[in-house]
């Protein structure tokens, strides 16, 4: 059967939509559309981490600019990095975004300019200089080459595993928390333990965030192998399972204090008569005391795993697109689990989206993950014929 091309088979919508999204004022939205919302995240990634590390930073105008601007260069830097632009475009864009917070910084010192006027002013300029600069010099990203000339992508076991425990560990964790009691203020001791006392589902609960954690340090263990075998640093992977065992190890012991001896502290506290009470209520509170130490550690720690693992993703940037959002985001994951944890330590439980937000980043790394599938298999034939070599040597 032969097919003929019309004159009008391009005249199509779908055509037409192709052709629309190729022009340059299309490419050009969809570009500046990406480093705007690049940046909103890196604001809001980045402002919760100097909330938890120096709270009053952003109380002056000119603090709250520099911060700001900081900010929101480094998350578009960072996309831009994972879009493989080149470096001379980051440096450029970065320049043009801080440049004029640099410059109004001078009239607000004089008390010529508002610190109303610095921040509205100063954001004005930065977006009007950033859509001159990519309408006169397009910056466009890189390509990375196919990792297997076969176009064959067939999927890794070890990889897809590892992102299965890690997204699953996840989703349990969180399960855990929404099931854990929860309506009192977590540092409010008097009302936290009665709550705690009437709860009737207490152990299981624990037992499942104990499982969750589970899942988790299985899965950067898997992870940990992949990675190896695509050409990780043996050191970053060995320092992310000894980070790992640390993790689970730590996580089991804050089990055993949140979900056995806290609960029988509470329920003694709660059953004891009115002369005892005050002296329930302290080794109550000294158990909670050291719950807060081992959920810092142990928080900490997961954080320091999950860097180790973002580390070696971020040296295998060349795998692709994927691998480097994979490594930016667990690299932000990490840092905020490392701030919460040291939060948790100076401050105990108190409400902070700090573990929400470490979450996400942390299951948009896992379903990067999968990415690596292509480099395992293209290392395969490699080690075969290797093998081969050293039978034939035999």
């Amino acid at each position: 059967m032969t097919t003929f091309t019309t004159l009008y088979a391009d005249r199509s919508p779908r055509a037409a939509v192709r052709r629309l999204l190729r022009s340059r004022p299309a490419r050009f939205l969809v570009a500046y559309l990406e480093m705007t919302l690049s940046m909103v995240v890196g604001m809001g990634l980045f402002g919760a981490i100097w909330d938890g590390v120096w709270p009053g930073l952003t109380g002056r105008p000119d603090a709250m600019a520099l911060t700001m601007a900081f900010d929101m260069t480094l998350g578009m830097a960072s996309w831009m990095w994972v879009r493989r632009h080149p470096a001379r475009h980051v440096v450029e864009m970065s320049v043009v975004m801080a440049l004029p917070f640099l410059v109004l910084l001078c009239p607000y010192w004089l008390g010529v300019l508002p610190g109303d006027a610095l921040l509205t002013w100063g954001h004005v300029a930065m977006f009007a200089l950033m859509g001159i600069l990519m309408a006169w010099r397009p910056h466009t990203s890189t390509v990375t080459p196919a990792l297997n000339p076969r176009g064959h992508s067939p999927m890794s076991r070890p990889a897809l595993l590892s992102s299965a425990l890690l997204v699953g560990g996840a989703g349990l964790a969180v399960a855990g928390g929404i099931l854990h009691p929860h309506d009192q203020p977590p540092n409010s001791h008097a009302a936290v333990f009665a709550e705690y006392a009437h709860s009737t589902d207490w152990v299981w609960v624990h037992d499942l965030q104990f499982l969750s954690a589970g899942l988790v340090v299985a899965g950067f263990v898997i992870l940990g192998r992949t990675l190896k075998r695509v050409g990780a640093s043996p050191a970053l992977v060995r320092l992310g399972d000894a980070a790992a065992a640390a993790t689970v190890a730590l996580i089991a012991i804050n089990m055993a204090v949140d979900g056995v001896a806290l609960k029988h502290a509470v329920d003694s506290w709660a059953a004891a008569p009115p002369e005892d009470r005050a002296s329930r209520f302290a080794a109550a509170e000294a158990v909670r005391w050291v719950e807060w130490g081992v959920n810092s550690f142990f928080t900490i720690l997961l954080g320091v795993t999950l860097l180790m693992s973002a580390a070696a993703m971020l040296r295998l940037g060349h795998l692709g697109s994927r691998v480097r959002l994979a490594g930016v985001t667990g690299t932000l994951g990490g840092v905020l689990l490392v701030v919460n944890g040291v939060a948790v330590g100076a401050h105990g439980f108190e409400p902070s989206p700090v573990p929400l937000v470490a979450t996400g980043l942390y299951i948009v790394m896992a379903f990067g993950i999968p990415s690596l599938d292509r480099a395992v298999v293209g290392t395969a034939p490699t080690e075969l014929s290797s093998g081969q070599g050293q039978l034939a040597a035999r």
